[in-house]
């Protein structure tokens, strides 16, 4: 029974002037930093504590971002049924520039999850934003391939 569930998180970068909304929509490729250490729970469910992954996204403009990500994972594994019932964590995300931005996001299902943006650094100073993520193919090394779509409201106070 694989028990391997992978969130992936990306945004796309683009030249926008402090204030302005960014569009994001890009591909990422992400791979696994850690081996799975499931830990089994008293109640019938496993639970995947400090995940990392890191992951490339590439915008439609072709520039690249670079994600260092971390997160837990919940499943159920009583009677033998494997439901995924939780998952979230967080990001750090580097553009380009050298500009970064923090995200968290959370599981709404196998292979697609909502991501919100909680501020930065450089021009992500104060911005917010959202989106969900598509998974559009997971390997057996764990790799994988995703789409991702949402906005990124840049901040007038950012420098």
């Amino acid at each position: 029974m694989a028990k391997h569930l992978f969130l992936v998180l990306a945004f796309i970068t683009v030249e926008a002037a402090i204030g302005e909304t960014i569009k994001v929509e890009s591909k990422g490729h992400y791979v696994p930093l850690n081996e799975p250490a499931w830990i089994e729970l008293e109640d019938g469910r496993e639970a995947y504590p400090g995940y990392r992954r890191h992951l490339t996204a590439i915008g439609k403009d072709g520039k690249i971002e670079s994600h260092w990500c971390n997160g837990t994972n919940i499943v159920n594994t009583a009677e033998d049924a494997f439901e995924f019932e939780f998952g979230a964590g967080y990001c750090t995300v580097f553009d380009e520039d050298g500009d970064a931005y923090w995200t968290w996001f959370e599981v709404d299902g196998l292979g697609a999850f909502e991501w919100k943006v909680m501020g930065g650094t450089g021009k992500y100073r104060g911005s917010s934003g959202n989106g969900v993520s598509t998974t559009n193919s997971s390997l057996p090394d764990g790799t994988a391939v995703f789409n991702i779509i949402g906005k990124i409201e840049l901040s007038e106070d950012a420098e």
